[in-house]
């Protein structure tokens, strides 16, 4: 059974927190148009009188809930901006509390918290190009002029690494979890076995609503003239899974193609990539006024 909830607001935040009788499974899903955060709980009957809502809340416009089966209940959380800025999902005894970003009150590079994920490092080397060269190194080489250039523009910039050294997937996560970034961008070179037909960028997001942050970066990536490989969604790369932050994969060129190879070891090549990849940037923030 569902007991008393409370909707409020508070720093950066609003959450939305339910009262159950036991830890039940859950599920939770983003939806556009509108902007919406749904929370399935399974096994839960609804018992609730009143929803306690404060004007502190800043990101949620409405709270509704529906019975859709006996073992089945919905939350349906409603939000005053078109753009997913974050979410979590977690208990605190029985209470099952809905995390809520708000959307950041400067829409520009400027104090924005960006986290720029070097893909591969140590001995996981990644691709490698005809050249002898691995991916490890190239995707260092452009998350280092990538933090130069959101720097210049007045963001704060996380890095995962800012030298040659290992991390898996999942220190990564919990290094962002405990880091708290605005949006986070991993870094990397595609691989194909085909690498004579094989060519062209890419970006890939998992949850609908961060699709437009990989989106934008993609436009832009097409106008250094790199042939289409697409924008991809569903994705189920680690550092997609995050909820709390917009997230893009950046598979910026194929490391396996040479004609590509070519273009990312020229380091002028390097710096217009950098360029477009924080226009993308600045095309979502611009967007998501």
């Amino acid at each position: 059974l569902t007991a008393k909830w409370n909707v409020y607001g508070e720093d950066q935040y609003d959450y939305v927190k339910v009262g159950l009788f036991a830890r039940l499974p859950y599920q939770s899903y983003q939806a556009t148009d509108p902007s919406t955060i749904v929370v399935d709980i399974f096994g839960a009957t609804n018992n609730t009188n009143w929803i306690t809502q404060l004007q502190t809340a800043k990101e949620i416009a409405k709270v509704d809930y529906q019975q859709v089966e006996d073992d089945l209940f919905r939350i349906t959380i409603t939000l005053k901006h078109a753009q997913h800025w974050g979410h979590l999902v977690y208990y605190n005894g029985n209470t099952l509390v809905i995390k809520i970003k708000h959307q950041p009150e400067n829409l520009s590079l400027k104090n924005l918290v960006i986290a720029v994920d070097a893909g591969h490092g140590g001995t996981n080397t990644g691709a490698v190009g005809a050249t002898g060269i691995y991916e490890k190194e190239l995707t260092l080489a452009l998350s280092l002029k990538l933090q130069k250039a959101f720097e210049k523009e007045g963001a704060r910039v996380i890095m995962t690494r800012t030298k040659e050294q290992f991390f898996d997937n999942k220190e990564r996560i919990l290094f962002y979890r405990d880091s708290l970034p605005d949006l986070l961008l991993s870094i990397h070179l595609n691989s194909s076995e085909d690498p004579f037909r094989t060519s062209g960028t890419s970006t890939y997001y998992r949850y609908i609503g961060f699709k437009n942050l990989s989106l934008d970066i993609y436009k832009r990536m097409l106008e250094l003239g790199l042939k289409e490989y697409g924008n991809t969604g569903s994705f189920n790369f680690m550092l997609n899974s995050p909820t709390e932050y917009p997230n893009a994969l950046v598979e910026t060129l194929f490391l396996s193609n040479l004609e590509e190879e070519t273009k990312i070891l020229d380091e002028n090549f390097q710096e217009q990539m950098v360029e477009k990849i924080v226009l993308g940037v600045k095309d979502f923030l611009k967007e998501s006024k």
